[in-house]
């Protein structure tokens, strides 16, 4: 391939990485620190291990299953006094609720609207239970884009209730939308944006907590892997008191391409 034919290909292929739905295995190691969170505006730490498989069902139907296993470092909600006194008040550690999010999605050109939905789980699987809602919680997802030239463009919606679970616990009633917007430039740079907005249906006051914020991407081969770093900052102007003032976001992403039934020179014209 030419030069011009390479940087198309590596396009093709980052902008793949960025759709939820794409053709690609994606390992991603997200990390989560967020600032002033809690009544004492403590430092909350959060990373989200969240593999993404595609399956492909037939011709015309891919199945992407994406799998969130979060882990916490949750900080006391002790007030100061009790923290400055001799017993301390350490923050928890440990597993959070895991998620299954799976979308049946048809194949689509990239100059077409990409599409996929289907049903997401919320598995009470919080260790110890503090740490998570104790409910087991299911719902739908969605997730819609474009990809006109070097922008990646859309929107990733989902709704959790709670079915069954810890009694004397609150009922899940979660929304979620998240749009996302990648900008791609040269060697594999990109500028992102990909603010989490949650409502959390139940809670008193306050329901949403809206992040407003970007950062950049870089995407890369080191000795043969494909893998993408980024970094991103949020500012919630929109939130709870038990929500986070800012949360910088720092994801590391390992990445294989599905080679079936790719069609080289169709996705060196359809990046242009």
């Amino acid at each position: 391939m030419t030069p011009e034919q390479q940087q198309a290909l590596q396009l093709a292929i980052i902008k793949t990485s960025q759709n939820p739905v794409g053709n690609i295995t994606v390992f991603p190691f997200q990390n989560n620190f967020n600032y002033g969170y809690g009544r004492y505006a403590r430092l909350q730490y959060n990373l989200n291990v969240q593999p993404v498989f595609p399956i492909m069902l037939s011709q015309n139907w891919n199945l992407i299953a994406r799998t969130i296993i979060p882990v916490l470092n949750q900080p006391s909600s002790s007030p100061p006094s009790v923290c400055a006194s001799p017993y301390g008040c350490p923050s928890t550690f440990g597993l959070s609720d895991t998620q299954e999010q799976l979308f049946f999605a048809p194949k689509a050109k990239p100059d077409e609207l990409i599409w996929g939905a289907g049903p997401i789980f919320q598995f009470p699987t919080a260790t110890p239970n503090t740490l998570g809602s104790g409910k087991w919680s299911a719902g739908p997802d969605a997730v819609a884009l474009v990809m006109p030239g070097k922008w990646v463009l859309g929107t990733l919606v989902t709704q959790l209730w709670s079915f069954a679970g810890i009694p004397n616990r609150p009922d899940v009633n979660a929304f979620l939308v998240q749009p996302f917007i990648n900008y791609n430039l040269k060697g594999g740079w990109a500028i992102s944006s990909a603010p989490i907005m949650t409502a959390n249906w139940v809670l008193p006051g306050t329901k949403w907590t809206v992040p407003l914020g970007g950062g950049i991407a870089k995407t890369f081969k080191d000795e043969g892997q494909l893998m993408s770093v980024s970094v991103l900052y949020y500012t919630n102007v929109v939130r709870p008191l038990a929500a986070p003032q800012t949360t910088l976001r720092v994801s590391w992403s390992l990445l294989w391409p599905v080679k079936r039934g790719i069609d080289i020179q169709q996705l060196i014209q359809e990046a242009k």
